[in-house]
């Protein structure tokens, strides 16, 4: 995947973002703990930017191929989710750095960040939700609004991920992810009348 003084910065700058955020980490920092001269950075990312975006787009694509790796057809609307939120799951597992990163961005000062489009992202993850859901309303799974639902399953996806990035609980693993998904199914096919 990465080798040498990229990987290097890479690792550095993830360390730096994370824990201090975008703009309070310095260029001269990641160079500092990577070990690197600036031309070096600047050789391979262009800028940090340029090095932050590239991280974070870059982890999006990897986790969006997982997410849709695990929405594949030939199963349940409710055994899709249950799979995405867990492949989820494991990836902040893998590198909490970068999901500290995107919760460090959402919640900066716009000035504060680089051009990212946070929201774009978001909608996407969103699709993806409502989509599965959608699929379980049409085949009888489940009832309800698909948009409502899947916004609510990403919803406590991102409260339970930043809870475990602030305190190391809940543990995120695939007894979760049925939590979520099986409270979510269960209220959308109740039968009850709206008030």
């Amino acid at each position: 995947m990465k080798s040498g003084a990229r990987e290097k910065i890479w690792n550095a700058a993830a360390e730096l973002f994370a824990e201090k955020g975008y703009a309070a980490t310095a260029t001269r920092e990641i160079c500092q703990r990577a070990g690197v001269t600036k031309p070096v950075l600047y050789y391979h990312f262009e800028s940090k930017e340029r090095l932050f975006s590239d991280m974070l787009l870059g982890a999006w694509r990897e986790c969006r191929q997982e997410l849709e790796k695990a929405a594949r057809p030939g199963k349940t609307a409710r055994a899709k989710l249950v799979d995405v939120l867990a492949a989820d799951f494991e990836l902040t597992k893998r590198d909490p750095r970068l999901a500290t990163m995107l919760f460090r961005m959402v919640f900066a000062p716009q000035h504060e960040t680089p051009n990212v489009d946070y929201v774009a992202i978001g909608l996407e993850w969103a699709g993806l939700m409502t989509g599965i859901v959608g699929e379980g309303v049409r085949r009888g799974e489940m009832r309800g609004s698909a948009e409502d639902a899947g916004v609510a399953i990403l919803a406590l996806d991102m409260i339970y991920t930043l809870s475990y990035l602030l305190t190391d609980q809940p543990k995120l693993d695939r007894k979760l992810a049925r939590r979520i998904v099986d409270l979510l199914v269960k209220g959308c096919g109740a039968n009850h009348k709206d008030r």
